[in-house]
């Protein structure tokens, strides 16, 4: 015991005199060497509940960004336990994230939807578990009302069909539909491409009002996203903006921010998203699938 407090004492204060080992308990106590370290109290997070219209199961909120007692602790995937070096009432405010344009890693903060904020007693090696819930900040603007990205109502979106293939087009159907109806694109070696655009909408075009664009898809083969910005009554050049990898039997959700592409665009008028489908070929122009199918459904375009 003498040994690993002359030791500590040592490497704290450098080579001491004989008479300084007199004063070996002192410099322990001051020193923390034999301190024993904090016993965290611990916070469990439940995956976000969303109150928005089309509920929990309409969204992907994967990760929490999380703060306590306005301290940024971190991004977590949830559910999760998060350690906590605090005790007694602690305010909790969790921020929804999403996976941005569907990459892994790139969680974002969604800052379309509300934090969920909560005041709790936290004591040291207890577990306090919280079931946060969301919904769509009451600042925000739909273009076109949320229902008809549905595509379930009377009133749905308005599509044109902008390919030079008039046999090509898009059907709305219940069959393989993510529930309801689902807008489906086909193509096949006699009609290998097919693009659809979504009625025009004014979206803001400074960069530092967030425009973003939710969408869940089917596909069996890739697909891609484009923005085509209007300027003085015509149209600018569209733009790529993501390719959508196939996924086969599943549905998915994704996420796209479109403030950057919609800055970019220098269209102030209106800009359209248009969906391209082409049957895929290999390096040397041999198509690799027969056919390929596109699902769409629940789009919905949103902005500050």
């Amino acid at each position: 015991m003498k040994n690993n407090i002359f030791n500590c004492a040592k490497s704290r204060f450098g080579i001491i005199s004989f008479w300084g080992l007199f004063l070996l308990p002192l410099f322990a106590l001051l020193s923390g060497c034999n301190k024993e370290e904090s016993i965290p109290a611990y916070l469990k997070i439940e995956p976000f509940v969303v109150t928005a219209e089309g509920g929990t199961k309409w969204q992907k909120i994967t990760e929490g960004w999380v703060y306590a007692n306005g301290n940024l602790l971190g991004a977590y995937t949830l559910p999760a336990t998060v350690p906590l070096l605090v005790s007694g009432e602690t305010a909790i405010e969790v921020l929804p994230g999403v996976k941005e344009n569907g990459i892994l890693a790139t969680p974002s903060v969604y800052s379309l939807m509300k934090s969920y904020k909560v005041t709790k007693v936290m004591a040291p090696a207890e577990t306090t578990t919280i079931q946060p819930s969301t919904d769509y900040k009451s600042d925000i603007f739909f273009p076109w009302a949320s229902e008809r990205g549905t595509l379930d109502g009377s009133s749905t979106l308005i599509f044109e069909n902008r390919d030079v293939d008039i046999v090509t087009g898009f059907e709305l159907v219940t069959d393989g539909a993510y529930e309801g109806r689902s807008l489906k694109m086909a193509v096949d070696t006699g009609h290998t491409l097919i693009e659809i655009g979504v009625e025009p909408a004014a979206l803001p075009t400074t960069g530092e009002r967030q425009v973003w664009l939710e969408l869940h898809h089917k596909n069996d083969i890739p697909f891609e996203l484009y923005l085509v910005g209007v300027k003085n009554g015509v149209e600018v050049t569209p733009k790529p903006v993501f390719q959508f990898n196939s996924t086969e039997s599943e549905w998915g959700k994704i996420y796209i921010n479109l403030t950057a592409f919609v800055a970019e665009s220098q269209a102030p008028e209106k800009q359209k998203i248009s969906f391209r489908v082409k049957l895929p070929q290999d390096n040397t122009g041999a198509y690799t699938a027969l056919k390929g199918n596109v699902w769409l459904d629940n789009i919905r375009l949103i902005h500050f």
